[in-house]
């Protein structure tokens, strides 16, 4: 098979009528028991608190990725904004489309907008045996911050990886220490 041309790729935000196909794909990059339910996939689309996207080629969903929002521990004295992450909830590419940058835009997108809200960085889990997820995590410049055990299904262990985007500022602290 030829590379499929990632030049015609669109990303664009996911919406309702998007459904059946992020189900059916998300069921084609991840085993029965990690890949979500439909009803999950739709709470996902419908949350104020998740930005959502897929990528296109010629018409067709060939990719999607989705970013949770969550507050860092850790507030600003000065100020009265609460620091936050973006968590990596899924970034699923088709077989067949992988190595052709989609998984790239994708996620430089999602990271534009993260940086556009002032995120300090990006977390995300993946599964310890997934060898060609690691590189590609580690390439876009995350590192490994601690292994969960049994994250998966209760028995696969996922490197918590994160990067970051922006400095925690050094007025912030947790019990009068700055933190790392």
């Amino acid at each position: 098979m030829t590379r499929p041309d990632s030049s015609s790729l669109v990303v664009r935000p996911a919406v309702s009528q998007d459904l059946d196909a992020l189900v059916e794909i998300d069921a084609k990059c991840f085993p029965v028991g990690i890949a979500y339910p439909r009803a999950e996939i739709a709470a996902l689309l419908r949350s104020g608190s998740v930005l959502m996207l897929v990528a296109e080629m010629q018409e067709a969903i060939v990719g999607f990725a989705a970013v949770g929002q969550f507050q860092h521990q850790f507030r600003r004295r000065s100020e009265q904004q609460v620091p936050w992450f973006g968590e990596l909830i899924t970034l699923d590419v088709l077989p067949d489309f992988r190595r052709a940058r989609v998984g790239w835009q994708l996620h430089q997108a999602l990271e534009d907008w993260l940086r556009a809200g002032n995120a300090l960085g990006m977390k995300l889990h993946v599964a310890v045996d997934n060898a060609s997820a690691l590189r590609f995590y580690e390439c876009l410049g995350y590192h490994s911050v601690a292994l969960i055990s049994g994250y998966y299904l209760d028995t696969i262990d996922a490197w918590q990886m994160e990067k970051r985007l922006a400095s925690i500022p050094a007025d912030e602290s947790r019990s009068g220490t700055k933190p790392s």
